[in-house]
């Protein structure tokens, strides 16, 4: 039974040193396994919602039932 993540039979993560810091794991569809990739190309990755979608979101948050005073930013 494997302990790792890098064990599993559905990863495709490659060499796994300092040149993968800040990478992060993704599924990937297309090759039906786990795979690293560089965060930066994340935001060429996403797309927006439908409008439709967020239509129904924007109808459904009704924003005087929403309290801010719990919160926390952090430190920093």
């Amino acid at each position: 039974m494997p302990t790792r993540l890098r064990d599993l039979s559905d990863t495709d993560f490659g060499t796994l040193n300092s040149t993968k810091n800040k990478n992060i794991m993704r599924y990937n569809h297309s090759t039906g396994k786990f795979d690293v990739i560089e965060i930066d190309s994340t935001l060429g990755l996403s797309t927006l919602p439908p409008e439709s979608f967020v239509q129904v979101v924007e109808d459904s948050v009704d924003i005087d039932n929403i309290t801010l005073s719990g919160i926390d930013g952090g430190v920093f």
